[in-house]
């Protein structure tokens, strides 16, 4: 830190703080106005070791410290537990258990502008994937980041809040695979039925979207000159301006978000806490680890009767009169699912756990890889501010929620590569965010992403101590080679951007320096060849993990569940989550997951009313 800024820090401290780097102040300051991040949820209790905990449940001690009854308990407070759970309690009747493994929901999450701060925080899972090459080069000693909220609301309350409900073709597609109900025009309703879209230049349009749902969808209040440069480019390109979540989801738009005026809107926040205090037949339970399903046989029937889970050192054994849904994710679930003993026979037989179906719980993980390049360098338009500016913008967010605060990344495109799949529908997105901040930044990273992925990878139980261990994550990203074709094409798209007049007006420069220390630099400049390798280098997950418990056919050898999101040979089980997605979605998949707890909310409520 240069003598200048610790001179300016000083005369801003006025002796009541200690001098600090200005980031250390300002994330002190927003921590007092919103409140800390909880430290690690403590499972075992602060008198108890977890040494001890293993060894009781490696030795299966039956005894339970408490018993508890409810006729249905959702494993998971994340995206789609908080929709079930809501839905399912509006039934004054019935008694229901949502049992989360985070902490609340703190208000610090909810602040758009520090989305990325939450990322390997005590909010997120903290796992990653397995050290491979061919992806993630630039962080092969410690594999792909993972990022699963483990909080209160899930990834919905530490993701980029974008609101992206993916192609009809993608849906469609499921149906013709034999899921029947999971059409297009048959999933529709259960979307519009969450959406409370504010936004009145969407929203006028009846057909795609509602404005009664409780989930708040709308566009940043706060816009920065770079988000009119980016969507003037794609313009002068001949790209058209389109709303993403309507009839056609090529083109480009400033992206709509769950969100409200500056403030993230999550599952939790949506869905739970405008009724957690009102419903008396709901009971809610944050950290607390869920360690086993546990089922009975009657006669051919295996059924799901009780949820074991640890909270602050005790064991809880909790009866289920009706039904267990899981909804973990699509890296949990099928992890508690194999701990249950339902997973590849060969595979939980090895690690000594029962087994109650054989079935391929764990495969068929993919997600949207992405590469993301910091090499737009802004000259006229750079958003770094000194301090007492950045103090000012803290203030303007605490007291009107306006300000640099009030956003994240705005600008998104569709785009048909030459090798789609189905034509006129997008394989690749392009999306822009500031270089080490979504506030501050002299630099914006173009994140080129892969919609329709062919290549899959596999969530397995970590042998050496499977109740606590992290799992074993292998993606096999670009094992299929189309894959990697179409992220070059992709890639080459968006450098198409740096011709335009625009960019060349607004001074947006291309700088590949950040992106040249490796290898790379030995290949001709922007070759195929140098692109190919710029893939493997700095390729990355997109955070929307999906495929692990696949919905699909009985006669689909790869399935686990069925169209009702039943757990196939299992009775009063059902998976709802990411998981179950037979093929991703072309987008985030927040929204598509909130689509598929409401639709199974419905399936619930029509078998036991």
């Amino acid at each position: 830190m240069t003598a200048n800024i610790t001179d300016e820090l000083c005369k801003i401290c006025d002796g009541r703080i200690e001098c600090a780097p200005t980031a250390i102040l300002l994330i002190s300051l927003v921590h007092t106005l919103y409140g800390h991040i909880a430290a690690e949820p403590d499972y075992f209790g602060k008198s108890q070791g977890k040494t001890d905990e293993l060894i009781k449940f490696r030795h299966k001690n039956p005894l339970e410290n408490v018993e508890e009854e409810y006729d249905f308990v959702v494993i998971g407070g994340g995206t789609a537990g908080c929709v079930l759970a809501s839905r399912l309690s509006e039934n004054r009747k019935w008694k229901i258990l949502l049992i989360e493994a985070g902490p609340e929901e703190p208000k610090i999450a909810l602040i758009p502008g520090l989305t990325s701060e939450f990322k390997g925080s005590s909010l997120d899972w903290q796992y990653s994937m397995r050290p491979k090459k061919g992806f993630c080069q630039d962080r092969v000693e410690t594999g792909c980041e993972v990022v699963q909220g483990r909080v209160l609301g899930g990834t919905t309350s530490i993701n980029d809040m974008a609101y992206m409900r993916g192609s009809p073709a993608d849906y469609d597609e499921w149906a013709l695979n034999g899921n029947e109900g999971w059409s297009f025009s048959e999933v529709l309703p259960y979307f519009k039925y969450s959406e409370g879209n504010y936004d009145k230049d969407i929203s006028k349009n009846k057909v795609y979207h509602s404005t009664q749902g409780p989930l708040d969808v709308g566009r940043y209040p706060y816009v920065d000159d770079n988000v009119d440069v980016l969507l003037s480019a794609f313009n002068e390109l001949g790209y058209n301006y389109t709303d993403i979540n309507g009839r056609n989801q090529l083109g480009f738009m400033r992206i709509q978000t769950m969100s409200y005026f500056g403030e993230r809107v999550s599952a939790y926040t949506a869905f739970i806490d405008p009724i957690r205090k009102v419903r008396s037949n709901l009971n809610v339970i944050t950290e607390a680890l869920v360690t086993k399903i546990r089922f009975e046989n009657i006669g051919e029937v295996v059924k799901a009767h009780s949820v074991v889970y640890m909270k602050n050192g005790t064991r809880v054994l909790v009866r289920v009169n009706k039904e267990v849904i899981l909804s973990a994710g699509a890296i949990n679930s099928p992890r508690l699912l194999m701990l249950s003993g339902i997973g590849p026979r060969d595979y939980l037989e090895y690690l000594g756990i029962k087994v109650h179906a054989d079935l391929p719980v764990g495969g068929n993980f993919h997600d949207h890889l992405s590469v993301c390049l910091p090499v737009i360098k802004l000259t006229k338009t750079a958003t770094t501010s000194k301090f007492p500016e950045k103090l000012k913008d803290i203030t303007n967010y605490y007291t009107k929620g306006v300000g640099p605060l009030a956003a994240n990344f705005q600008v998104v495109a569709f785009v048909e590569s030459s090798i789609s799949d189905v034509l006129g529908t997008p394989d690749i997105e392009i999306r822009f965010k500031g270089h080490d901040s979504n506030m501050y930044y002299d630099r914006l990273n173009i994140c080129v992403s892969l919609l329709t992925p062919k290549s899959r990878g596999q969530v397995v139980l970590n042998a050496t101590d499977p109740i606590f261990g992290k799992p074993l994550i292998y993606p096999n990203f670009l094992k299929d080679p189309t894959d990697e074709i179409k992220l070059l094409e992709g890639v080459q798209h968006a450098v198409r951007l740096f011709d335009t007049e625009v960019f060349k007006t607004a001074g947006f420069e291309f700088d590949p320096r950040p992106i040249l220390n490796n290898e790379c630099k030995n290949h001709e400049a922007v070759s195929t060849q140098f692109w190919s390798c710029i893939i493997k280098q700095f390729s990355m997950p997109l955070h929307n993990y999906v495929g692990t418990c696949k919905m699909g056919t009985v006669t689909d050898s790869k399935s686990v569940v069925d169209s009702s999101l039943g757990v196939y040979g299992i009775s009063n089980l059902r998976v709802v989550d990411a998981s179950i997605i037979p093929k991703i979605t072309r987008g985030s998949t927040a929204a598509p997951v909130i689509m598929i707890a409401e639709k199974a909310s419905d399936l619930i409520k029509t078998i036991w009313y």
